[in-house]
């Protein structure tokens, strides 16, 4: 989830080849629910989390640290261990 826009994710995801798709949400509605907003200064951002969520909507991993150059690996190594495989 991020407040920038639609365009700003699709670089973003094309810059680190992400497999999964970035919510871009710059009415704040969903980074509020998870409670990832902060203020740094007069500019209001996202904290870098990853939330798993199940079929059912449960939160079943959260990452409150993420390094983009890594993180799709992590990830994908979470998604195994929760046996929800990796083929879409």
């Amino acid at each position: 989830v991020s407040l920038d826009d639609v365009d700003s994710k699709a670089a973003f995801a094309e810059k680190y080849d992400l497999p999964f798709p970035i919510l871009a949400d710059v009415e704040k509605q969903a980074a509020d629910s998870y409670n990832v907003v902060m203020k740094l200064g007069n500019m209001t951002l996202t904290k870098r989390e990853t939330f798993l969520i199940d079929p059912a909507g449960v939160v079943v991993r959260h990452y409150s640290k993420v390094q983009p150059d890594t993180h799709t690996a992590e990830v994908l190594d979470g998604l195994r261990t929760l046996g929800a495989g990796t083929e879409s």
